[in-house]
């Protein structure tokens, strides 16, 4: 039995996505849908018509699950594309981010720019593609993305921050995306911070060396030496 603080279900999310029809065209509820094919692709479907085709094969067992008792047929897969190529896009990927933030609720958030593998052109026509990724290490899963880009990585890492709730986390950081405007950001969406200091932050470095270094002095006129 869940408490009254307890996380909403995917499902829940997924019904307050705004449907693009008119009200006569739903035979099939919207939120439906897209459960079905964020079911179809769980299951290693990467293309809308592998996910469509997932769903068909597994109706039977699906439309009860789903709610969908009044449709003891799929749709068919004109009627999917079609939502789909209508749908705010934008939009979904928001309600999807807010489900996923809603069940990070405590732990720690990791922050790390990567090269994309494969996303180079041997011929130099094209740099790999390089993204800032935050991933909960509690539920080892995406928060968000974003795609470095001619501001670079730490401009791009402070707006993914800005896009999260990080109150009451812990946000880690390596050496080179640990600067005060990163720093700024986290502290504004509630969060604390840990990360590596080299020499990136030379100031910074030198007032923590000194800080952790233990001032000693020599002993003076006729003390044992220890």
């Amino acid at each position: 039995m869940e408490s009254a603080s307890s996380p909403k279900s995917l499902l829940d999310w997924l019904k307050t996505v705004p449907d693009p029809r008119s009200r006569r065209g739903r035979g099939y509820p919207l939120w439906g849908i897209l459960a079905m094919l964020i079911l179809g692709a769980l299951h290693g479907e990467g293309s809308l018509r592998g996910m469509w085709m997932w769903a068909v094969k597994h109706w039977p067992a699906l439309y009860e699950r789903l709610g969908l008792l009044g449709n003891p047929h799929a749709p068919v897969y004109s009627t999917v594309w079609e939502v789909m190529s209508r749908l705010d896009a934008p939009r979904l990927e928001g309600i999807m981010a807010d489900w996923v933030h809603s069940w990070a609720v405590v732990g720690s958030v990791s922050i790390d720019g990567k090269m994309l593998r494969g996303s180079a052109r041997a011929s130099g026509e094209q740099a790999a593609l390089e993204v800032v990724t935050a991933a909960g290490q509690d539920l080892q899963v995406v928060l968000g993305q974003n795609a470095v880009g001619a501001e670079g990585e730490l401009q791009a890492a402070v707006e993914l921050i800005k896009s999260l709730p990080l109150q009451g986390k812990v946000v880690t950081v390596d050496a080179g995306l640990l600067h005060r405007e990163l720093v700024d950001a986290v502290l504004e969406q509630g969060g604390d911070y840990v990360g590596l200091i080299k020499g990136n932050e030379p100031d910074v470095k030198q007032m923590v060396d000194d800080w952790v270094e233990p001032q000693v002095s020599p002993p003076g006129p006729g003390a044992p030496c220890r």
